[in-house]
């Protein structure tokens, strides 16, 4: 009974959320991953902009006490836009460290091979899974990206 309501506050959640990361996108349009070979589980979903922008990806991995769910920005030339936490269950005060501008900021304009991101001492083990959902969203990206 409650499961439409849920689904329309999250997809609400999710609109904003990539209004946010990517401003200038004049709208987004769906991309079915199912078509694709080899797309990491952890990518959950994909849109490219209507303006052809960029694509955004979102993705949810394993982190120290729960998931991590990742919203990331890349645009035609394959470089991060932006990347933002969605959600977590991280340690308040260490893992939460993935929600921080400091954090997040490093990733602007890292391309696949990402460069210059690094974990954080004391938060290892919630900066290298966010890490990883960054790598494999590039690997969606590059499938993605091949394909149009």
């Amino acid at each position: 009974m409650t499961e439409p309501v849920i689904a329309e506050a999250a997809g609400e959640r999710a609109n904003t959320a990539m209004r946010g990361i990517i401003p200038e996108a004049t709208g987004f349009e769906a991309i079915d991953l199912s078509t694709f070979d080899n797309i990491p589980d952890t990518v959950k979903e994909a849109y490219y902009t209507e303006n052809n922008v960029g694509y955004i990806f979102i993705a949810g991995v394993s982190g120290y006490s729960g998931e991590i769910s990742i919203i990331c920005a890349i645009d035609s030339e394959g470089q991060i836009i932006a990347v933002s936490t969605l959600s977590h269950t991280e340690t308040q005060g260490i893992g939460t460290i993935i929600e921080q501008e400091s954090f997040l900021t490093q990733f602007t304009s890292a391309d696949s091979n990402l460069v210059g991101v690094d974990t954080v001492t004391g938060a290892t083990i919630s900066t290298s899974a966010f890490i990883r959902a960054i790598g494999d969203v590039f690997i969606a990206y590059e499938k993605v990206e091949v394909d149009r």
